[in-house]
C-alpha cells in the first residue's frame, strides 16, 4: 500500500465538501411556508389631523390613559401628566388603574391630592376601591375656567362730563374693532360655560360594581362624560359572565338613563377591556383569541348591543374607517411595543348626534398618541367642538 502525503490527500467521494459540481446531488426543493393562520397587522397606517382648532373655533379636549397605578407613573415619569396636559392643551384629563387608596391621596408626601396638576390649573376627582387594595381606580382632572369680566362699551362713563369729541373715520374703525373684540369675549365666555361640570358623581348606581372606584360622572351643560375602567374577565375568565351579564348591562342602563333624564348627549370612554372587530387586534384570527379576556364572542358581541341600543359610536372608528395598526396597549411582558403587536381597548363611545352638524357640541377628532410612555397603554384624545 503506497503512503499518502498529507499534501495528497485521497478525497472519499463520499464527502460532500469535496465533490465535484456534476457530482452533487440535486438541492433539495424549498420547503412552503406554512401559512399564518392569523393577521399580523403591525404596520401603522398614516393618520391625518382632522381638525384644526383656532382662535375663532373653542375646542373641548378630552384624554383618556390607563396608567397601570399612578404611583410609579409619577415616579418613573414625574413630567408625564404636566408635560401632556400642557402639549395638548387639554380640558379633562381621564386616568384608569389608578390604583389609589384614599390614603395615597391624602398622603402629603405622596404629593397627589391637592398638588397633582393643581399648578396646571386642574381639579381633581378620585374614586378608589374600597373591596380591594391596590386595585382599580379612576380619576378626573378638569381644568378650571377663568371667569372674564366684560365691560358694555355702551355704558361706560365720562367721568369729566363734556360732550364726547368727534372722532376720525380711523379712530371710529379702531373703536368698531375694540368694540367687536370685547363682543367675541363676551360670546367666548358664555361658551367657555359650557366647560365647566355642573355636578359630579361616582359608581353606575349599583351598589355591586359600585366598590371598585370604576366609574366618575362628569355632567357638562351640552353632554355628560363618563371616565370607566371597565373590569376585565379574568386570565381563567372567571368574570366573563359577571363582565357581560351583569356589569356591561348596568352601564348600559346607566348611560341611557342619564341621556333621558338631561336630555342631553353622553361619552363613556376608557380603558373598556375589549377588542371587538379585527381592527382592534394585531393577530385576529388567532386560534386563543377566542379563550382571552377582552376577544371573546361573549365580549365583543356585549360590547355591540351596547352600541346598537342607542345608536351609539366609537369615535375613532367613525373619524378614521380606514385605520389599521393604530392601538392603546401592548403586552409589556410580551416586548409587544415595539413591533406594535397590540390591541385597542381605549375608546370614546357617544351619542350618535354628536356627530351631527348644527349641534352645539361636535365632535371633531379622535387619535391615539402611541409615544407617550409611562404606561402598557397610550393616551387617547377627542377632539370637540363648541359652538353654542
Amino acid at each position: 500500500m503506497s503512503k499518502r502525503s498529507k499534501h495528497n490527500k485521497k478525497v472519499d467521494s463520499n464527502d460532500e465538501d469535496f465533490k465535484d459540481d456534476n457530482e452533487k446531488e440535486p438541492p433539495h426543493p424549498k420547503k412552503k411556508k406554512k401559512a399564518s393562520d392569523h393577521q399580523r397587522q403591525t404596520e401603522r397606517s398614516p393618520l391625518h389631523k382632522l381638525w384644526k382648532p383656532t382662535s375663532e373655533k373653542l375646542t373641548f379636549t378630552i384624554a383618556s390613559w390607563n396608567v397601570a397605578g399612578i404611583r410609579a407613573l409619577l415616579r418613573n415619569h414625574p413630567e408625564a401628566l404636566p408635560k401632556l396636559v400642557k402639549k395638548y392643551d387639554l380640558d379633562v384629563l381621564c386616568l384608569q388603574e389608578t390604583k389609589l387608596q384614599e390614603m395615597h391621596i391624602d398622603d402629603p408626601k405622596l404629593e397627589i391630592g391637592g398638588v397633582l396638576l393643581n399648578k396646571e390649573g386642574f381639579d381633581a376627582h378620585y374614586s378608589c376601591s374600597i373591596t380591594k387594595k391596590g386595585y382599580s381606580g379612576t380619576a378626573v382632572f378638569v381644568k378650571r375656567q377663568a371667569a372674564k369680566t366684560v365691560k358694555d362699551s355702551n355704558n361706560k362713563s365720562n367721568n369729566n362730563g363734556s360732550k364726547k369729541k368727534q372722532t376720525s373715520l380711523s379712530s371710529f374703525f379702531s373703536k368698531t374693532s375694540n368694540d367687536q373684540k370685547e363682543v367675541n369675549a363676551v360670546d367666548d365666555d358664555h361658551r367657555k360655560i359650557n366647560l365647566i361640570p355642573t355636578n359630579v358623581s361616582y359608581g353606575i348606581g349599583k351598589a355591586k360594581h359600585d366598590g371598585e372606584g370604576r366609574a366618575i360622572t362628569l355632567d357638562f351643560p351640552l353632554f355628560s362624560m363618563t371616565n370607566l375602567y371597565v373590569p376585565n374577565s379574568g386570565q381563567k375568565l372567571e368574570r366573563l359572565s359577571y363582565r357581560t351579564e351583569e356589569w356591561d348591562r348596568d352601564l348600559l342602563n346607566y348611560m341611557k338613563e342619564k341621556e333621558k333624564q338631561r336630555q342631553r348627549p353622553v361619552i363613556w370612554l376608557g380603558d373598556l377591556n375589549v377588542a371587538p372587530t379585527g381592527r382592534e387586534t394585531w393577530n385576529e384570527g388567532a386560534k386563543h383569541l377566542v379563550k382571552n379576556a377582552g376577544t371573546t364572542p361573549e365580549e365583543r358581541k356585549s360590547y355591540f348591543q351596547q352600541l346598537n341600543s342607542g345608536p351609539y359610536i366609537d369615535a375613532f372608528t367613525k373619524l378614521h374607517p380606514e385605520a389599521k395598526g393604530h392601538y392603546t396597549y401592548w403586552s409589556q411582558r410580551a416586548g409587544n411595543r415595539q413591533p406594535n403587536k397590540g390591541l385597542r381597548l381605549d375608546f370614546f363611545i357617544c351619542s350618535s348626534q354628536l356627530f351631527e352638524e348644527g349641534n352645539d357640541a361636535v365632535i371633531r377628532d379622535c387619535y391615539m398618541l402611541p409615544d407617550q410612555m409611562g404606561s402598557d397603554h397610550c393616551p387617547v384624545v377627542l377632539e370637540i367642538e363648541i359652538q353654542k
